[in-house]
């Protein structure tokens, strides 16, 4: 080799720094925009989750109050038929009335085959997070009397099963009402089955 040809600059050309580092704070920008978006479609998704979670707890709930249940016992816990005066209040069925110690609802004993398992229907916990349930009677949709079918109304409870989380220690109540899921059905009696 020559001295000559080892002296020449080379006829490439590459990046000067500033054009790198421009480069580099448009990706940071645009990576950071995109890290938003996936932050924000993982807690949607989380939030998707959570819902569905509750939709099928309010269905097991309803399955088990359909099959679980005495439908003449549950029929006079609700007054169904029965005018309700001033100071008469339906209980709804719920787990306030569930006893954590022992792991039972003692108030709806004669109402259950099995109140030992409705505590755990009523206060179940999936994944970590707890959740609450409450059935509660509706009687806007005890009108089936006048149907084509005849006095169908007397064998069907309409009943909506409501599902929330349970507030943590602290948190306040009507912020956990976001997250709620709810479900309608009936208790329907054996004899038209």
């Amino acid at each position: 080799m020559k001295a000559h040809e080892l002296q020449q600059p080379s006829r490439e050309s590459g990046f000067t720094l500033v054009e790198i580092l421009t480069c580099l704070i448009i990706l940071s920008v645009a990576g950071l925009a995109m890290t938003g978006f996936f932050v924000h479609a993982l807690s949607y998704a989380k939030g998707n989750q959570n819902k569905t979670v509750m939709v099928n707890l309010a269905r097991n709930t309803l399955f088990y109050m359909q099959k679980q249940s005495n439908f003449d016992a549950i029929t006079k816990f609700y007054k169904i038929g029965q005018p309700i005066g001033i100071g008469d209040d339906i209980d709804d069925i719920d787990s306030k009335n569930c006893l954590k110690d022992s792991g039972s609802c003692l108030q709806y004993e004669s109402l259950f085959s099995d109140p030992q398992s409705l505590y755990y229907i009523l206060n179940p916990e999936i994944n970590g997070i707890a959740y609450r349930v409450k059935v509660i009677y509706q009687d806007e949709l005890n009108d089936l009397d006048s149907t084509t079918d005849g006095n169908i109304g007397k064998y069907l409870i309409p009943i909506k099963v409501i599902v929330t989380s349970a507030p943590s220690d602290g948190e306040d109540v009507s912020s956990s009402k976001r997250e709620s899921a709810e479900v309608e059905g009936y208790i329907t009696d054996e004899a038209i089955r």
